[in-house]
C-alpha cells in the first residue's frame, strides 16, 4: 500500500472514531420518529425501507462520483461517518417546514437515538458545509457553531482555504464584490472573477438595500450552488452565477484574511 493510501486510510479511521463534540451537538427540539434505513447513498442522503428518499437539511457533503469513482475529497469519509451514526440502520427524523425538494426527496432533520443532530456531527467533523435554505432554518445557529469548530481545528474540508472553481455545483468562495446592481431578477453582485452572486427576488427581502450596497468593494465569503450560463462573444455578463438565499451564506470578511 502506498504512503498516500495509508494516510487516507488512517484519516478515514480517525473520522469514524471521532466522538460527538459537546459544544457542537444540536439536540432535537420536539418530536422525532424512527425510520429504518435501507441505503446510505452518500454523506447527506439516505433511503428508508418504506421508499422515502431523505436529504439531510443544513449540510452539504462532498460529492461521490458513483459512475467513475472520481470522488471529491472527504466524500467517502462523509458517507462512512453517516453510516457509523446510524447503527442497526435505525435513524430518527423530523420533517422540515418545507419537507420535499424538486427531486422528490424528503427534507428532514436526522438524529441519533440520543436525539443528537446528525448534520451537526458531520459539520463538526469537517465532513460537510453548512447551508441555509429558507424556510428550513431550524438549528442553523447550532449548525454554524459546529462548522466553526471544524474550521478552527482545520478538520476535513477545512484543512485548506476555500478555492473557487468555474464549474457547476456547490461552492464556497471568497471574492471581492466589484459592483452591485438590481433588476427584476434580484440583486447582482459582480466579483473580480468570472462570477456573479445573485440574491433572487424570493430572498432579497432578507437584506436591506443599504446592506447590499455596502458590500461593494468588500471581501465576502459566499456559498451555494452555482450554474454556468451560456455565453456569447458579445455577452457582457459573467459566465458563472452563484445563487444565495440567506444572509448566513453571504458574509463580509476581513480583506487581509480573504484567502484563509
Amino acid at each position: 500500500m502506498s504512503i498516500l493510501k495509508k494516510r487516507q486510510a488512517l484519516s478515514l479511521a480517525l473520522f469514524l472514531c471521532l466522538p460527538a463534540l459537546g459544544q457542537a451537538m444540536c439536540l432535537a427540539q420536539g418530536d422525532i420518529f424512527p425510520g429504518t434505513v435501507s441505503r446510505v447513498v452518500d454523506g447527506d442522503t439516505v433511503h428508508l425501507k418504506d421508499g422515502r428518499k431523505i436529504r439531510l437539511i443544513g449540510v452539504n457533503t462532498p460529492e461521490l462520483d458513483h459512475q467513475h469513482g472520481k470522488h471529491e475529497a472527504f466524500a467517502v469519509a462523509a458517507k462512512e461517518r453517516l453510516m457509523a451514526l446510524i447503527p442497526d440502520n435505525v435513524v430518527y427524523w423530523q420533517a422540515a417546514q418545507e419537507d420535499e425538494d424538486h427531486y422528490g426527496r424528503k427534507l428532514y432533520y436526522l438524529f441519533t437515538k440520543d436525539r443528537a443532530s446528525i448534520s451537526s456531527q458531520l459539520l463538526s467533523d469537517g465532513l460537510g458545509y453548512r447551508i441555509a435554505i429558507p424556510p428550513n432554518l431550524k438549528y442553523q445557529d447550532c449548525f454554524d457553531q459546529a462548522e466553526q469548530e471544524a474550521r478552527v481545528a482545520q478538520r476535513g474540508v477545512w484543512q485548506h482555504p476555500p478555492s473557487w472553481q468555474p464549474q457547476a455545483g456547490f461552492t464556497v468562495a471568497r471574492p471581492i464584490i466589484t459592483s452591485v446592481t438590481h433588476n427584476r431578477g434580484g440583486w447582482w453582485l459582480e466579483t473580480e472573477w468570472d462570477l456573479v452572486i445573485n440574491l433572487p427576488p424570493s430572498a432579497e427581502h432578507l437584506w436591506t438595500e443599504k446592506e447590499v450596497f455596502f458590500l461593494q468593494g468588500e471581501a465576502v465569503e459566499v456559498r451555494g450552488w452555482q450554474y454556468q450560463r451560456k455565453n456569447r462573444k458579445s455577452d457582457r455578463f459573467k459566465s458563472n452565477v452563484l445563487t444565495v438565499k440567506h444572509p448566513l451564506d453571504l458574509r463580509r470578511i476581513d480583506p487581509s484574511q480573504r484567502r484563509h
